[in-house]
């Protein structure tokens, strides 16, 4: 009873103190009946992306487009061989198809980069690559494409049935491509491939008439640039047959980074086996009786170097 009386004694009939700043913001803070609660939420408005400079929405394509992804699995390669293993890695499926479905105008703008960066092959080789091929690529895509790549050497003995120039790779379609690119892997012509190979000549006519058809069927075509593994030879006649079919072209010739080719450099010097030459040495007019000789040698990187022996 004592307990009831004294909180009976607190009641009062008179009005709360008013509450002073800190607390009443807190109080409100909490208060679940205020006006803001029972409004409709703001309206967000759109960003206007494409009243940004085309540059930097290039920059935004290219970031979803090949981005780097934390998805575990299997890293996704372009292959081991040529330019087209340089390829940038590009982001998984959703992502691009995410950017690609948004609207028609971003499906335009980053369908050309996408297709202009990359070097495209025009048969597939076994190098686990899961680039597509040309034939595979849908016609509206292949005048984005700026690059191609043959790459020669693969299957020596029994070229693949699919190895042909059709209408169907789509090739005087590609009206933006400006650079073939020609990667060897191997030439079958070298001796060393006497005994397993068709016949000496046997690739060379096949290789040949690929490089001539396709070089037909561009209608834009300004360079093609050629690289090999180093055991291939410049003077080869795989390589010379394909520079005869370029060059009946009159398009202009460049070298991969690969091989260390260049325009200076002779076609007859570096000969997959080392000449020698004997005999007496003149020297300022003066002719030598030490029998010397000299010998040239094609290093794994393809330098020749040249070094003079003397005979004992």
């Amino acid at each position: 009873m004592a307990a009831l009386e004294a909180g009976f004694s607190k009641l009062t009939l008179e009005s709360p103190p008013e509450e002073n700043g800190k607390e009443k913001e807190k109080n409100d803070r909490y208060n679940t009946d205020d006006e803001d609660f029972d409004d409709e939420p703001r309206e967000i408005l759109p960003f206007r992306f494409f009243d940004l400079p085309s540059e930097i929405r290039l920059r935004v394509y290219e970031y979803v487009l090949f981005g780097e992804t934390k998805k575990k699995g299997p890293p996704r390669t372009n292959g081991n061989v040529g330019s087209s293993r340089k390829n940038k890695i590009p982001a998984p499926l959703s992502h691009r198809l995410s950017l690609f479905l948004s609207s028609r105008r971003i499906h335009d703008e980053a369908s050309v980069l996408f297709y202009s960066v990359q070097t495209f092959r025009v048969f597939q080789i076994q190098d686990y690559s899961k680039q597509p091929t040309l034939i595979s690529l849908a016609p509206s895509y292949r005048p984005l494409i700026k690059k191609i790549e043959l790459i020669l050497g693969s299957s020596w003995t029994a070229p693949p049935k699919s190895w042909k120039v059709t209408k169907h790779l789509g090739l005087m379609e590609m009206t933006g491509v400006r650079t073939l690119k020609i990667f060897i892997q191997c030439d079958p012509s070298h001796p060393v491939f006497e005994g397993f190979r068709v016949s000496s000549d046997f690739y060379t006519g096949f290789a040949g008439g690929l490089v001539q058809k396709i070089l037909e069927q561009l209608p834009n075509l300004v360079q093609v640039e050629f690289d090999a593994w180093p055991s291939v030879q410049k003077s080869g006649p795989l390589m010379r047959r394909l520079l005869s079919e370029v060059r009946a072209t009159n398009v202009n010739i460049h070298w991969g980074p690969e091989r260390g080719w260049n325009d200076w450099e002779d076609e007859e010097w570096n000969t997959p086996t080392s000449k020698s030459s004997a005999g007496p040495v003149a020297v300022s007019g003066h002719k030598s009786s030490v029998p010397v000789s000299f010998r040239n040698h094609v290093s794994a990187t393809g330098i020749t170097t040249v070094s003079l022996h003397i005979d004992s």
